[in-house]
């Protein structure tokens, strides 16, 4: 035994000696590398590996000083140890520092995320000369984010934006700052740029018309929460735009589309009060655009949409709706959404739809979408009680069926409940669909589909499990209800080939304990 134990100690001292000597011979190679050639190989690493590569290695340690990406917030400052309130002076000190060494050592700078998100009180001064010193010719990527509530409005420096070499090489602009910015005829010629965010900001209608004209090769943009906005216009001069999000900026009345090639459309204006209103939308020339997303606080979106959609966008495949409260029912029209594929619709509410309001007036998308072939509809509400619920009688009562769903195969109705209008809804999809392959009733509120993953354990290789969203007593309740209602009401009317499926609250989430008050 101690003659083995002899051989596998030698052995493993010989490995250790031999990893070793590999390891130095490892580091001897990259140091014999040309210093740019050991850049260009740290610059291909993502940040934690050129990190990693730093620590083991002189030649990539000497080359992290000079590391072109810069990420500078208080944890890759090493300062998340500190309260939250003093982190600020050492955070500006450790900001100012490596920029400045960047700056003086004749260091390019390419990418700068720089998160100052506690930093309320902060100088005009430091911003505006960390931006200078860095916003340079070969400079693709900045992403600014700082406090909501600022002591003293920042104007953020245009000027930095007018030099023709940095205008030209910046590829990716991010300002989530509670800042003004004001574009002018002098900025430069962002031909490069292809990524625009804004977030927070006061920028006007002017402003904006001088950043498109700059713009011509942006593929994606988002605003949001951006004030100083009436008229929102998309020129044509935007070929390339593809993606566009407009999000909760509450001044906002009008939208023009007019970038010929845009794919994507989003547009929220939630949580807004419940009067704000729908801007007027209008699209032009956008043959390409093929998915579009609504959402609103404003009473009557689903009506807006079955009526204006067709005039906006008769070419869109992807449709997703979400109201948070409707007073009227959908109307009957005779125009059409000919391509569309994919239909979502959301009904979501903090107080109960108004009790004139027909769940089953929803038809009106099916019959308008004859290529039709994915329906979700997500139901959330916080009170079934008051609504008209299917009695004792053995049939539900049954609506005339005037159109045939021809290619639509999965049906999906989350949070489904006892109310008639929708097992009224649910018999006519079943009804009047021969290509049904799938259909699924989740009578939980959130559902299945969009469950909050945690996992089992304190550590992030801990095994995954799935969390379903809270629920009341009273909506667990109205579930276990929903479920008979459909066994009642609906299992027999589903044909043998079609995937059938009732999902009733949990075993484990929707237990006494896991209760919400309501």
């Amino acid at each position: 035994m101690s003659g083995t134990s002899g051989a596998k100690a030698s052995s493993a001292q010989t490995n250790g000696i031999s990893q070793g000597t590999d390891n130095m011979r490892q580091e001897d190679i990259f140091e014999k590398l040309p210093e740019d050639i050991i850049r260009h190989i740290h610059y291909l690493l993502p940040i934690q590996g050129a990190a990693c590569a730093a620590c083991v290695s002189r030649a990539f340690l000497l080359s992290w000083r000079c590391y072109s990406k810069l990420i500078l917030n208080d944890h890759a400052g090493g300062l998340a140890h500190i309260e939250f309130e003093e982190r600020k002076i050492p955070l500006i000190y450790k900001v100012d520092k490596i920029l400045k060494n960047h700056y003086h050592n004749g260091l390019e700078v390419e990418s700068l995320n720089l998160i100052l998100t506690f930093c309320s009180n902060i100088k005009a001064s430091y911003l505006d000369r960390w931006l200078r010193r860095t916003v340079k010719s070969g400079f693709k990527e900045l992403y600014l984010e700082m406090p909501l509530e600022m002591k003293k409005i920042y104007n953020f420096p245009c000027s930095v934006l007018s030099d023709e070499g940095a205008a030209s090489s910046i590829q990716s602009l991010h300002l989530a700052v509670n800042c003004a910015f004001h574009p002018t005829s002098t900025l430069g010629c962002l031909r490069r740029l292809k990524i625009l965010r804004l977030s927070f900001l006061y920028i006007t209608e002017e402003g904006l018309e001088h950043l498109f004209s700059k713009s011509s090769t942006l593929e994606e943009m988002s605003i949001f929460q951006c004030s100083g906005i009436i008229c929102l216009k998309i020129p044509s001069t935007l070929e390339q735009l593809k993606f566009l999000s407009v999000d909760r900026s509450k001044m906002l009345r009008v939208v023009e589309i007019n970038a010929p090639n845009l794919c994507t459309f989003h547009y929220n204006n939630s949580p807004f009060p419940y009067d704000s209103a729908l801007p007027e939308i209008y699209v032009r020339n956008c043959l390409q655009l093929k998915h579009v997303k609504l959402s609103s606080s404003y009473p009557s979106l689903l009506s807006y949409a079955r009526t204006s959609l067709p005039s906006i966008s008769g070419n869109v495949e992807s449709l997703i709706l979400g109201s948070c409260g409707e007073n009227a029912n959908t109307p009957v029209l005779r125009s059409k959404l000919p391509h569309l594929k994919n239909l979502e619709i959301g009904l979501r509410s903090a107080t109960c739809l108004p009790l004139s309001y027909d769940i089953f007036s929803l038809v009106s998308f099916l019959d308008a979408s004859p290529a039709l072939e994915s329906f979700i509809l997500r139901v959330d509400q916080p009170d079934w009680a008051h609504y008209p619920v299917v009695g004792d009688d053995e049939e539900c009562p049954r609506r005339k069926v005037d159109l045939w769903h021809n290619r639509l195969r999965e049906v999906t109705i989350t949070g489904f409940c006892s109310a008639k209008s929708l097992v009224e809804l649910t018999i006519h999809i079943v009804e009047s669909t021969h290509s049904l392959e799938r259909l699924t009733l989740d009578t939980t509120q959130g559902g299945y589909d969009r469950r909050i993953y945690g996992t089992t354990g304190k550590f992030p290789a801990a095994r995954k499990i799935g969390k379903c969203w809270p629920m009341s007593k009273k909506a667990v309740e109205e579930a276990h209800r929903a479920v008979k209602t459909a066994g009642r009401y609906i299992t027999g009317r589903v044909p043998l080939g079609v995937q059938f499926e009732v999902l009733g609250p949990c075993s484990r989430c929707h237990t006494g304990e896991q209760y919400i008050d309501q």
